[in-house]
């Protein structure tokens, strides 16, 4: 767990603080919402959902322990990505299609045929592959509204944004300058002046 082993990177978001008593409305939406594992005779190849913080495989949630004892809710985002490479897939394509000439006693297969038997090739591939496992962990503030991914790649943010904005029902927006002003307690029409002011330049005369 990145957050609880050392120092770590990551992306600030505000978030509106939930009204009191939201600890079971939390809990029902990260169930509705919860991961579940990709079906490798399906053709998904990338899933995302919630799973519990202390384990990657249990996505149960009791509203008496959601929040950790700093008073943090504390959230793990698992992606699974199950995809047979390119290359891979082709050679493996080649080698069932030289067989299959063999014993046809064929020179080469119909376009047709080649595309069916890729997809065979494909889906016995992936029953034979673990899936790639990404864990996003969130640190949320629930008394000042900010959340905390432990991840800076701009792909991670934008799918953690997706899938915590249909579970909670909330927006989120990233931190930048004005909204650390608005968090320090400056008003919106305070942040909203700031547009109407004009640099002075400044310069050092020669002598």
């Amino acid at each position: 767990m990145g957050i609880l082993s050392g120092p770590v990177s990551y992306l600030r978001f505000v978030v509106p603080s939930p009204a009191d008593g939201f600890e079971n409305a939390f809990c029902e939406a990260l169930a509705q919402h919860a991961f579940h594992e990709i079906d490798p005779a399906s053709d998904v190849e990338r899933a995302a959902g919630w799973v519990q913080f202390e384990d990657a495989f249990a996505s149960e949630w009791d509203p008496q322990t959601l929040l950790h004892a700093s008073g943090h809710l504390l959230l793990r985002l698992r992606v699974d990505t199950l995809k047979v490479p390119a290359g891979t897939l082709k050679a493996y394509t080649a080698r069932e299609a030289r067989d299959r000439c063999r014993e046809l006693q064929r020179d080469k297969l119909a376009k047709r045929e080649m595309d069916v038997l890729k997809l065979e090739v494909k889906q016995r591939l992936r029953k034979r592959s673990l899936p790639k496992m990404a864990l996003l962990e969130v640190v949320w503030n629930l008394g000042t509204g900010e959340l905390r991914l432990l991840s800076t790649s701009k792909a991670a943010a934008t799918l953690f944004t997706d899938v915590f904005e249909k579970t909670f029902g909330l927006q989120i927006r990233p931190v930048g300058l004005l909204t650390v002003l608005w968090l320090r307690g400056m008003s919106e029409p305070e942040i909203d002046g700031l547009s109407a002011l004009e640099p002075e330049r400044l310069h050092l005369l020669a002598r």
